[in-house]
Parts: C-alpha cells; structure tokens; sequence
C-alpha cells in the first residue's frame, strides 16, 4: 500500500507541475485527493508517515501538497503563524540579554583551560593619556601565605592581589597597586623606531649617572630580541609597602650568602679606582645570574648585559666567613678583558661535570639591554677544576649562531664514568634551539624542535606591581639518573610557559637520530599552575626529584619524577616575597648527601630600571635536599592516594 500511496502522490505531483491549475480546479483537485488517500490509508498512519519516517521524499510531498493543493495531513499539527518573525525576535533579545557574559575583556572565562584561554583585551581610549597607569594587577606579594592556593592544593582561585576585577575600562580613577608608566608612555610607543630612544634613567642620583643608558636602535624595520624584551619605554617604580612581607623561605631554606651590590677582589686598591673611574666598573651594574658548586668554591656568574661589568665569571670560597664576600675572577683577571674571543667575554651558565670539570657556556654577546653585539662567538669552554686549566675550548660552528641567538644555559651528561664520552646541551633562549655538543668528536649539531617555542599566552609576567612580557623559549634543562633500562631523560620547559616536556637522550645521540626522533619529544603531564607558572631553572637529584624556580611566584617547587606532573603532586621546598624575588638559578652539588643551591637576583627590577642599593638585592640559599621534601609530597617513598581531586574539575 504504501509503495501504491508513493506512485499515486508522484504521479499527481508531476502532472499538476506541467499544467497550472486555477483556483478553482485546484480546490477541487484537492477534495478530490484527500477522498482518494482516505481510502487507501489510514489517516493516523499517513501523519505518523510524515512525522517520523527518514525517507525524505515523504517530507518532500508534504511540502508539495502544501503549495500546490493546501492540503494539510490528517491529525499533523498546524504551523504557528508567528514562529518565523518571533525566533529572530528572540534571539536577538538573548544576545542582547547575555552580552555581560559573553565579554571576554573584563575577566578571564575560569572555565576556560590555561591553554585555550585568551589574555584580556586591552583597553584603547581614542583621547591623549597625560597621566597613564597601566591597568594591573596588584604585587603577588607572597605566594606563601594569605589566600593563594599552594600548588599541592587543588583550589585554583588567584589571591586577591591578583583579581582581574581592578582591570574596569580605559579611564583609571585609582591609581592601582602596580608600576607606572610616564606621561610620554603613547608617544614613544608609537615612535620606538626612532633614531635615537631617549635617555633611560635608572636612579635618582643628580648630576651624573654610571646607569643612565642611551639606546640607538639599529636603521632596521625589525626589533631586535633585547628591544622586545629588555627596552620598555618606562621606568619602573616600585609599590609602596603594603601587604605582609616576610624573609624567611621556609624551614629547608638556609641563607648562606647575599649582597646589595657586588665587588671584586682587585689586584689593589689603586686598579680598583682606575676602573672606576673609567666607568670600567659600576657596582650596581654587576649581577650574579649563574651558579655552580664546587667542593670549596661557588661559582657566579655575571653577564656583561650592561657596562661596567669588569669579570664575567667569578668564585667565592666556602670556608670564608664573609656572608658577602667579594668575588674572585675566575680563573684570573687576564682571562675578563673584553674583546679577546680567546678568553671570557659574557657568561651565563655552567656545570660541573661527574669528571670535576667546569663547562662554562659563553654566550659572546654583551650590552644586551642597549643595543646587543656578538663580539665573540658562542664558545663552550672546559676548564679543569684541580688545576684551573683549559682543557678545550669549542666554538660554535656559524650555521648554529642565528641572528640574535642567545645560549643562556647548559647541562652535561657523562654516562658510565667515561669522561671523554662526555655530551653537553646549550639552550638557545632566543632563538629556540639546543646544540648538543659531542666532546670525544669535538663536533655539534643544532636541533630545533616546536616545544622549544614560547607559548604566546604564558608570555605576560607581573613581579611586584611590574608588568612586562618576555617571549623566551627553551631555557630549563635537567637530567634524570638512569633508569633501569640503563636511559637518561632530559626534562625541559621554555622559560615562557606553564608546561614540562621530555625527551630519552637516546634520541639526541646524532643529529640524523635527533631529526627522525620528533615524536620521542613528549610534554609532560598538565601545566603546573594555571597562572604565575613560569619557571627559570631546574636540576634533578640523585633520587629523581626535581626542584624547579617559580619566578613569578617567589618559590621554590619540587617534584618527584616517579609521579604525574600535576599540580597535586607538586609541593614547595622554600617561598618568600623578599629572599626569593625571582629566584633565578638552581643547582645540585656533588656531596654524598646532597644540597640544593638557589640564586635570586631580581632580574627584571635590574632590567626594567630600578634596584635599591641600600637592599639587598641578590642571595644565594641552600636547604638539604632530602629534608626539604621530607613527608611531603616530593618525597620519593609518599604514596599519592589515588581520590586527589582533578585539576579539571575545580579549574
């Protein structure tokens, strides 16, 4: 019956297409129709037909019964009448209702996962600014107290120093907590490729001024990397006091050295005063970044990002009961005159190998902050620590230097005790690179991999009241003991990003190796915060617990490499808003109960123009390695309970 029903709808259906009926006969035809499919069908079935069959061709019908017949189906509800003006009626009242929740440019969606969720919109105001703050978000005053949720906690609300609430439209009432920018912040944002930037103050010091700096950017179309990162077109003002400030890290943490500006030992005080006065040497320009421990020697590094910088690397003895000694060039004076390529020129990194040697990474790059210059190349240099000798000294083939290239960091692998087997890995921050060096071949390669990159939204930094952004990319490096299939894993993180990654160093043992092995490069678990997760450095112990610096965060983290890497299973070795503001380097000594050795500096407060001579601006703290994840959640013999609550459901 139904394929009848189907021939006789059809056959109506194409010949009332030729001809064209009138009103009248149309009517007719209509009666006529619906008398006839009366008595072929049941009139419930035909409407159950054209409600729920899937064969199209019966919607289809209706359609043309409806235009050429009128015919409506027996029991099928009528149309509404109104439907086809009252939907976009509605609609556009619901958009209109629910745009307070679709704006993205007052807060953060917290929904939304750190990956996927957009910065907020700046705001553009279409009249001249004379006196501008930049909307921010209130000094992350101590990440260790107060409301702000520790990393093992699975609450993620932000403290509330850092509520995007205070962030209200492109007209600012209140002056927040927070840097400010000056009156002539428009003008010289829209003219920072002039020929000559004006003068950057950097004290408040009259007449002359050893930190006054003076950038004339190259005649280019193209920023470098330092004028993107190191160049603000402000100067930095730092908040009043307000809000709880404490010294001390942490019950692990220990205070073993700290300085307001550096020194030297010089050959007497006459060299001292000669340097000085040629502007050879200005105290505050000098900043300890690395670090590296010897038995009965700490090394320190200091590169020359500004002038006045006299020794780029430099030691400090253990058994000195000075807690701010000065330092001690290393491995002489003669080694530091800028310009000679055969010696140091501006180093960032080293490490101390299992065979007691030093490898220090040159990066051969000085002025970074004014106008960078390569007068020498990247040159990895191996001294030896017994007697203070050059054993080798290798310089980076040209194809592994690319325009603006910067190798800040480095780590050494010597597997089996075979000391001339030896492999290094430098990281090019700037560029997104890593060299992997072989020493028994005095030959390299550069690899680049996309987990080397900056994530462009884990980009914003604020310390302190000061806002910047800084596109790093590969910077952390830190290896594992082996494994019990005899492997090493590499752990690394770009600076500007809240993710870890790994790679088995199998996969890095030669270049053809490393280029058909992107797929062993893996990232790790989940980010580690959703917020204030940048970390600079990290270093792993004999049992495979990671300590990591949170330099947005004044903290020091640890992880046990055995566990997931998520913010549960993270704990906090040291936190504090003043002995750890920006805690920049980390390294592990060779003892047989080994220490943990951290170095803050306040590296952007030192960029950005403001240090407090009368403060003490950089420390060095250690802390036992096994006390500091003792009964926490690092410790390698705690067992994680398997009803922790996921980051995805509270975050």
């Amino acid at each position: 019956m139904v394929q009848k029903y189907r021939r006789k709808i059809h056959g109506r259906s194409r010949k009332h297409r030729i001809r064209t009926p009138t009103s009248t006969s149309r009517s007719s035809s209509s009666d006529r129709v619906r008398r006839k499919l009366e008595s072929e069908l049941d009139s419930a079935h035909v409407a159950n037909l054209w409600h729920s069959d899937p064969d199209p061709i019966y919607r289809y019908h209706q359609d043309f019964v409806d235009k050429y017949y009128g015919a409506q189906p027996w029991n099928y509800p009528p149309k509404p009448w109104m439907a086809n003006n009252i939907v976009p009626w509605l609609v556009t009242l619901s958009l209109l209702g629910f745009q307070d929740l679709a704006d993205t440019t007052s807060r953060p969606n917290s929904q939304i996962s750190q990956e996927l969720e957009a910065p907020p919109l700046p705001s553009i105001t279409s009249s001249p600014v004379t006196d501008f703050v930049m909307p921010t978000t209130a000094s992350f005053d101590d990440p260790a107290f107060g409301p702000e949720e520790p990393p093992a906690h699975s609450d993620c609300d932000f403290p509330s120093n850092h509520n995007y609430d205070n962030v209200e439209g492109s007209k600012i009432t209140k002056r927040p907590h927070g840097f400010q920018i000056d009156p002539n912040f428009s003008s010289t944002q829209s003219n920072h490729l002039d020929t000559k930037k004006k003068e950057r103050n950097l004290d408040n010091q009259k007449g002359f001024n050893s930190n006054s700096i003076v950038q004339t950017p190259k005649n280019s179309n193209r920023l470098n990397q330092s004028e993107r990162f190191y160049n603000p077109s402000h100067s930095f003002k730092p908040p009043k006091d307000s809000g709880f400030k404490d010294e001390y890290a942490g019950p692990a943490m220990e205070l073993a050295y700290y300085w307001k500006t550096v020194d030297y030992e010089f050959d007497n005080d006459e060299d001292r005063r000669s340097l000085l006065y040629a502007g050879t040497f200005i105290p505050e320009n000098n900043l300890p970044l690395g670090l590296e421990i010897s038995k009965d020697r700490i090394f320190v590094s200091l590169p020359r990002w500004k002038k006045g910088i006299p020794a780029t690397l430099a030691t400090i003895s253990t058994n000195s009961d000075d807690r701010s000694p000065k330092l001690k060039p290393y491995p002489d004076w003669r080694w530091h005159h800028l310009g000679n390529c055969q010696g140091l020129t501006s180093v960032f990194r080293m490490q101390i190998d299992d065979c007691d040697r030093l490898w220090v990474l040159d990066s051969g790059k000085i002025d970074i902050t004014t106008e960078p210059k390569q007068i020498c190349p990247p040159t990895i240099f191996v001294f030896d620590l017994y007697t203070d000798e050059l054993i080798k000294a290798y310089t980076l083939p040209p194809d592994q230097i690319k325009e603006d290239s910067l190798y800040s960091n480095i780590i050494v692998d010597v597997k089996n005790d075979e000391c001339e087997r030896a492999v290094a890995y430098a990281a090019d921050v700037w560029r997104f690179g890593l060299v992997v060096y072989d020493f028994f071949n005095d030959s390299s390669f550069r690899l680049q991999h996309h987990y080397f990159f900056p994530d462009p939204l884990s980009s914003k930094f604020n310390l302190h009241g000061l806002e910047f952004q800084w596109t790093d990319g590969l910077f952390g490096l830190a290896l594992t003991p082996v494994d019990v299939n005899y492997e090493k894993t590499m752990f690394f993180h770009p600076m500007s990003s809240f993710r870890e990654f790994a790679v088995p160093l199998s996969a890095l043992r030669d270049q053809r190796t490393a280029e058909n092995s992107s797929d062993k490069f893996v990232p790790v678990g989940k980010p580690r915060a959703k917020d204030y997760g940048h970390s600079s450095g990290s270093t792993i112990d004999r049992n495979g617990v990671m300590f990591f610096n949170m330099v947005t965060r004044d903290s020091v983290w640890c992880w046990d490499t055995r566990k997931e890497y998520i913010p549960q299973n993270l704990g906090v070795v040291g936190a504090s808003n003043i002995s750890l503001v920006f805690p920049n380097d980390i390294r592990m000594d060779h003892e047989e109960d080994q220490n943990l050795w951290v170095l803050s500096n306040r590296l952007p407060m030192y960029l950005y123009g403001y240090l407090n001579k009368n403060e003490v601006n950089f420390r060095i703290l250690k802390a036992s390695a096994k006390e500091a994840v003792k009964n926490t959640v690092c410790d390698p013999n705690y067992i994680v309970p398997d009803s922790l609550p996921s980051l995805d459901v509270t975050c």
